[in-house]
C-alpha cells in the first residue's frame, strides 16, 4: 500500500527528515510556516538551511531525504499562531490530496512546527481519519532526544478517537437522545482494539443509555432489568422507577408523575405537541387512580352505578351498557363524591379547561395547529401545580427526579 505522509516543519529538521527516512512515503506533504523567518526554507532553501545537533551546517530536507519535485508539496501557513486559520487551511490541505490519492495509507506526523500548527494538525488528522505520528527519542534533558535514538512511532488514534466520539455520546446522552447515544458507543467498542479501562468506560455508557430509552419509553421492567447493575449510581432514580413498577411501596401516583418529568425531557428537545399530550395524560391519570383508590374502587373506563351514593347515581345513568367517563367527567364525579381531588379541581377548574382547550386544538389532539412553547409552558405549570395541590390535599408527596447527565463517565442530577 502506498502511503502519504504530513508532517509540521519548523525548530530543528532531524525529527522530520527521520519520519520521512522511517516511514520512507510515495508522497510528502510539508506544513510549513511562511514569512522571512518561515520553516518553508527549512525543506527546499539554499545555504545548507538545517544544523546537526553539533551545530555543523546541514543541506535542507529534500536533499537529505532525496525527495525529487513530484514527491512532495507544500501547506503554507502565514499565520502559524492561530489556530482556527491553521486548522482549516491544514484540513482542507489533507482533504484535497486524500481526494487524489484514495486508497493510501495517511500519517500525519506533528513533531515539528509551533505548538499551534502541531495542534492544528492533530485536530484535522484526527477528524479525517489520519494516522498520527511523533519522533521519539532517549532523552538527555527536558529539552532534547539524544542524537541518533530518534525514531518515529505512531500513536494510538483509534483510542483517541474513541474518546472523542465517547464525548458525543454523551452529548447525546445529556440531550436525553438515549437510542443514539447507545449506538454511537456500541460502534466504537467494533472499531477498533480499545484499553480496557475505556470499553469498560464505553459498556457503561451503552447500559445506561438502553436502560434510560427503556425507561424514556415507559418499559419500566425492562428498564428496571437493565438498569440494575448501576442502581447505586442512580440512587433517586432508582428508588422511583421501583415505585413506578411496585417492587416497593409508594403513593400510588409515581406513574402520573413519570409522565411530568418525560414531557419536561420532550420540550427540552422542542417537542412540545409530544409534552403537552403527555402532560393530558398525567391529568387524566391522576384522576382515574383517585377512583381506583377509592373504597369501593371506581372503574372511569366502565363505571358500575350501584357502586355511586343514590344522592349521585342518576346524574351517570344513561342509555349504554358501559359508562366510561373522560377527563372532566372524572374529576366531576370525584366532585361529587366530595373528594379532595375533585374539590381541588373545582377550585380550579376555570384555568384547567382554559389549557385543555389549547391542548384540543393541538395537531396530536382534535385540531391542526402544533403545540408551541408557551402552550407547554403554561400547561406545565396548570397541572403540575394542580397535581402538587391535589397530592397535599391527600396528605401525600412525590419524589420524582429527573434522569441524570454524564460527564466523562459521571452521573450528576439534572
Amino acid at each position: 500500500m502506498k502511503t502519504i505522509l504530513a508532517l509540521t516543519v519548523g525548530g530543528s529538521c532531524a525529527p522530520v527528515v527521520t519520519a520521512i527516512q522511517d516511514y520512507a512515503p510515495d508522497f510528502v506533504i510539508f506544513i510549513v510556516s511562511t514569512g522571512q523567518r518561515g520553516s518553508r526554507s527549512m525543506v527546499d532553501g539554499a545555504n545548507m538551511p538545517c544544523m546537526a545537533e553539533d551545530k555543523t551546517p546541514l543541506p535542507n530536507i529534500v536533499t537529505q531525504t532525496g525527495l525529487t519535485n513530484e514527491k512532495y508539496t507544500f501547506i503554507d501557513l502565514a499565520e502559524p499562531d492561530i489556530l482556527d486559520v491553521c486548522f482549516v487551511k491544514i484540513y482542507e490541505g489533507l482533504k484535497e490530496q486524500m481526494s487524489q490519492r484514495m486508497g493510501w495509507r495517511r500519517i500525519a506526523d506533528y513533531t515539528g512546527g509551533t505548538k499551534t500548527m502541531t495542534a492544528a494538525l492533530i485536530l484535522a488528522a484526527l477528524e479525517l481519519g489520519w494516522d498520527v505520528s511523533v519522533v521519539k527519542g532517549n532523552r538527555t534533558d527536558l529539552q532534547k532526544v539524544r542524537e541518533g535514538t530518534e525514531m518515529a512511532t505512531l500513536v494510538n488514534t483509534p483510542e483517541v478517537r474513541a474518546r472523542q466520539q465517547l464525548t458525543q455520546a454523551e452529548a447525546l446522552f445529556n440531550q436525553f437522545a438515549y437510542a443514539s447515544a447507545a449506538q454511537l458507543a456500541e460502534s466504537l467498542l467494533r472499531a477498533a482494539p480499545l484499553s480496557s479501562e475505556l470499553q469498560e468506560k464505553i459498556q457503561r455508557l451503552v447500559t445506561l443509555s438502553r436502560g434510560f430509552d427503556a425507561w424514556d419509553r415507559f418499559d419500566h421492567q425492562r428498564a428496571y432489568r437493565i438498569l440494575a447493575p448501576y442502581q447505586a449510581d442512580i440512587v433517586p432514580q432508582w428508588v422511583f422507577l421501583k415505585m413506578i413498577i411496585g417492587e416497593t411501596k409508594g403513593t400510588g401516583y409515581e406513574a402520573v408523575f413519570d409522565l411530568i418529568i418525560n414531557a419536561e425531557r420532550r420540550a427540552k428537545r422542542n417537542r412540545f405537541d409530544d409534552a403537552v399530550a403527555r402532560l393530558y395524560r398525567a391529568l387524566e391519570m391522576f384522576a382515574q387512580i383517585r377512583l381506583r383508590q377509592r373504597n369501593p374502587a371506581l372503574d372511569p373506563s366502565d363505571l358500575k352505578l350501584d357502586l355511586l351514593p343514590d344522592s349521585i347515581r342518576s346524574k351517570y345513568a344513561n342509555q349504554a351498557e358501559k359508562i366510561k367517563l373522560g377527563l372532566v367527567q372524572d374529576y366531576e364525579l370525584l366532585a361529587d363524591l366530595e373528594d379532595p381531588i375533585g374539590k381541588t379541581f373545582a377550585e380550579r377548574r376555570g384555568k384547567i379547561l382554559d389549557i385543555l382547550k389549547k391542548r384540543n386544538d393541538s395537531i396530536l389532539a382534535h385540531g391542526v395547529t402544533p403545540c408551541d412553547e408557551a402552550v407547554y409552558s403554561a400547561m406545565y405549570e396548570q397541572v403540575l401545580e394542580f397535581l402538587h395541590q391535589g397530592l397535599e390535599a391527600l396528605g401525600m408527596k412525590v419524589n420524582s427526579p429527573q434522569f441524570p447527565s454524564i460527564h466523562n463517565g459521571t452521573l450528576t442530577a439534572n
